[in-house]
């Protein structure tokens, strides 16, 4: 499964923080983010809340010391080895890099989630106006 992102700073404010630590450009950050096919691991904190890995060392980050209040619906993150997007606006201390229109979790759809544990997902870049049209919000 391939799942679209928005990356940037607008839409991932930990961006340029995780491309600085790693000593990378932003445009490195999302090039290695992309080209990695993450297996879920688990399912878990949150329906929806895919846990993937393993994320390239080169930017992989530890979670924040101070956990925001409020992290967005679709937030596309990476904590220590693991990725994931949140699937519901929430608590959380992980490092946003972006943002994905698809819904992770619907309770009215069939199935619930787009992904189960054991698949493989992708992540696909996009622009703020893709993200727009799919229904993202920032």
């Amino acid at each position: 499964m391939s799942l679209p992102v928005y990356y940037s700073t607008e839409s991932g404010p930990d961006l340029q923080a995780l491309a600085d630590g790693a000593g990378l450009t932003i445009e490195q950050v999302i090039a290695i983010h992309q080209q990695t096919e993450y297996r879920v691991y688990a399912i878990g904190f949150a329906p929806g809340f895919a846990y993937l890995g393993e994320v390239d060392p080169r930017i992989a980050a530890p979670r924040l010391a101070t956990p925001r209040q409020k992290v967005p619906r679709g937030a596309v993150a990476i904590a220590d080895r693991q990725t994931a997007v949140y699937p519901a606006q929430s608590p959380g201390g992980w490092n946003l890099i972006g943002l994905c229109p698809q819904r992770m979790f619907d309770p009215n759809a069939n199935p619930t989630m787009p992904v189960q544990v054991g698949d493989r997902v992708r992540f696909e870049a996009i622009d703020k106006h893709i993200f727009l049209a799919l229904g993202g919000e920032l």
